[in-house]
């Protein structure tokens, strides 16, 4: 693999920046080169660990981009109305070239790209056993992918990061879809080759997490204009290496699915995961939040009820902030019967003593709104909006939560949508109905407040695209995939006649489909054109 020299868009803005206007045209140039910055398998491995922190920050999934993701879609909506005006616009279809959630997320992705390929380009100046040196840098292929995968979803076409030499980092030129995704699936087969078989825990990617990501890369390419006819197949092989090989990857549906967001409990359903730690620097001084772990999550308490005292009775009203809150239609409409709505949704908290006030009566809590809360991050058995445990301080805002890139259930719906696609109608069947089963059997073995259930029924008959839509809206509901699967399929008119939502959203199809991108970027390098409508 040629070695060279590792530059991002990012750390090319912050060099330009640094210069005089008088310098500005010495077209500056990364410095940064691997040789001697890592020599063993084990300092490899410290840069991948780098990258992944980054994907925990505030910034990004800790709350800015799991946010947008989240209010983006057709479920949740904006509860408390005093919240900032960059989640009101971008949950509108407001969203502007200076959106304070796509400026803040959008330069951690290019140093996760960054961080990534570092790696990569040290892979030929390391010593070790080759075996060893791929598996670690397999994992920065993984990283690559995975960012560039996300930011060509929200964005279009993006500045592709291939670690390769960069003369004149002004002139460089944003990269067609088509050639991002072969870039992407590149990536991602040189993962699916060299990771492990069963990772020490979902934070690390196996080999099942990138042959997860590559059926829906595959997927996602087969419903775009930069389609291969290939593209179902090879979904759906992807999607079935995992399935017809669980054992030897480790993975299976969890018996309840409650365990799935259980911290506590290590999922063999998840595949690729971000795992939250709280910020364990908290003093319990006065006016001080500490601070110095910044891979810290924040969406538990974005997401939860205002006012709730089911986990501590000490200023309980700063917990949840209720700012994202589900459409009530989501609730109305969801079969109570399933399991799954239960696990998904959160409709009791105990309010002044009260434990078992209903949302209907939530509205009277400041700055709440009479709408259930989603329930899989907040109410994660006690440990959101801790700090490591402590249950005192101003504002405890921080939680223990994991964040799920993908798991399991996933794999098998994708294999479910491409079987469709392929007109294996009998695959389908038995695939959704794999999901449904899991669902039904509410609590594992049944407990008294939930016992087994026969909702959702088997799916019979013919399968149709929409009804995976509609199993996987159910099945992986607030988990941040909701808006890809409304772009990748054009569905944008579910936002047209949507009652009763909280607010109302002109979609506008010409524009909507894409989010605008980082301003700063689109300004400086003229390779960079901002999207239709912004």
């Amino acid at each position: 693999m040629k070695k060279s020299y590792i530059i991002s868009a990012m750390f090319a803005l912050v060099m330009v920046f640094s210069m005089s206007c008088e310098t500005l045209d010495e077209s500056p140039k990364s410095v940064l080169a691997p040789e001697g910055l890592f020599t063993t398998p084990e300092e490899l491995q410290a840069a991948v660990n780098g990258g992944y922190s980054l994907l925990t920050r505030e910034e990004f999934y800790g709350r800015k981009l799991s946010l947008a993701l989240l209010v983006r879609g057709d479920m949740c909506g904006i509860g408390d109305p005093s919240t900032s005006a960059r989640r009101q616009t971008c949950d509108l279809m407001q969203m502007g070239v200076d959106n304070g959630l796509v400026n803040v997320f959008w330069p951690i992705g290019y140093k996760i790209l960054a961080a990534a390929n570092t790696v990569i380009n040290a892979q030929d100046v390391v010593s070790g056993d080759e075996a060893d040196v791929n598996a670690v840098v397999a994992q920065a292929y993984f990283l690559r992918a995975y960012v560039h995968y996300v930011y060509m979803r929200l964005f279009g076409e993006i500045i592709y990061m291939d670690g390769q030499p960069i003369d004149d980092p002004l002139a460089i030129q944003q990269t067609s879809i088509a050639d991002s995704y072969e870039g992407i699936i590149a990536d991602l087969e040189y993962a699916a080759e060299w990771l492990v078989d069963i990772p020490v825990d979902g934070s690390y990617p196996g080999k099942a997490a990138a042959h997860g990501m590559l059926a829906s890369v595959h997927m996602t390419r087969a419903t775009s204009t930069a389609a291969e006819t290939s593209d179902w197949q090879d979904a759906l092989d992807h999607a079935e290496e995992v399935i017809n090989n669980e054992g030897k990857y480790g993975v299976a549906l969890e018996t309840d699915y409650y365990d799935i967001f259980d911290p506590n409990h290590t999922s063999t359903e998840v595949l690729f995961k971000v795992v939250m730690i709280a910020n364990d620097s908290y003093e319990k001084t006065p006016g001080d939040l500490g601070g110095s772990n910044a891979g810290t999550d924040q969406i538990a308490s974005v997401t939860g009820p205002r006012g709730d005292e089911r986990f501590t009775a000490v200023n309980a009203a700063a917990f949840g902030w209720s700012a994202i809150v589900p459409e009530l239609e989501v609730y109305t409409s969801w079969n109570g019967k399933d399991y799954r709505k239960a696990v998904s949704l959160d409709t009791a908290i105990t309010f002044e003593g009260n434990p078992d006030y209903y949302f209907t009566n939530w509205g009277g809590i400041p700055q709440n709104v009479a709408r259930p809360a989603i329930a899989k991050y907040f109410r994660a058995v006690g440990e959101s909006n801790t700090i490591n445990g402590i249950e005192t301080g101003p504002s405890l805002r921080d939680s223990n939560a994991k964040h799920i890139m993908m798991r399991y259930a996933e794999v098998l719906l994708i294999a479910a949508e491409a079987s469709v696609e392929l007109g294996n109608n009998a695959a389908a069947v038995s695939y959704i109905n794999r999901v449904r089963a899991r669902a039904r059997n509410a609590a594992g073995a049944g407990d008294a407040k939930y016992p087994p259930s026969p909702v959702p029924a088997d799916i019979t008959g013919t399968v149709t695209i929409d009804d995976v839509l509609e199993e996987r809206r159910l099945e992986l509901a607030f988990e941040g995939v909701r808006w890809y699967d409304i772009i990748r399929r054009k569905k944008g008119d579910v936002f047209l006649g949507a009652a009763p939502a909280l607010e109302t959203r002109n979609f506008d199809p010409a524009r909507d489909y894409l989010w605008p991108k980082f301003d700063v970027d689109v300004t400086l390098l003229d390779g960079l054109t901002q999207n239709p409508g912004y």
